[in-house]
């Protein structure tokens, strides 16, 4: 390594100005520069350890537990655990609470005197939607408010009348039918 002739210091492949402006690279950073990084790395492990405690957990009341996530099958609709509505697992997540009746043949709903509703809860004729309750799944665990909802919006074009619907009480047919 070349050596400066005023100073007989090292300046490695910096030419003898720049490396008497590169302050930091040619001095040890010393005790400050350890604290700061120290310090650092305790704020950080502090914010990841307040992370992991006040993540949230299972949702408060007015939600109700209904069961575990495994017992709603993947791509099908099913009664909730306490016969108030139906849990609807064709797209995402959702339930549809009330007095209807699932419709297999075509996806829909089949509400109070025959009226047809669609896959979405939105009403084939005059009258307002299927009210569609909030959910949410925490720790495997399926959580439906009963005291909130929307009506669904819009209007389904007519259905047939449904020839065999799925009440909220039937008993779940057996794997594999």
């Amino acid at each position: 390594m070349p050596l400066d002739a005023e100073t007989g210091e090292r300046y490695g492949y910096l030419p003898p100005r720049a490396a008497r402006r590169k302050i930091l690279i040619r001095s040890q950073l010393g005790l400050p520069w350890l604290v700061a990084a120290l310090a650092f790395a305790v704020a950080i492990a502090l914010a990841g350890a307040a992370y992991l405690l006040m993540r949230p957990g299972t949702p408060a009341a007015p939600f109700v537990d209904q069961g575990p996530l495994s017992r709603y099958a993947d791509g099908e609709v099913t009664a909730l655990l306490d016969g108030g509505g139906w849990l609807d697992r064709r797209a995402g997540l959702a339930a549809l609470a009330g007095p209807v009746s699932y419709c297999p043949a075509d996806g829909g709903w089949v509400g109070p005197g025959g009226a047809r509703y669609d896959d979405q809860g939105r009403p084939a004729g005059d009258g307002p939607g299927l009210v569609r309750l909030p959910v949410r799944a925490a720790q495997g665990r399926v959580f439906v408010d009963p005291t909130g909802g929307s009506a669904a919006a819009g209007r389904a074009e007519l259905m047939a009348p449904c020839a065999a619907p799925m009440q909220v009480d039937d008993p779940r047919p057996p794997d594999g039918l």
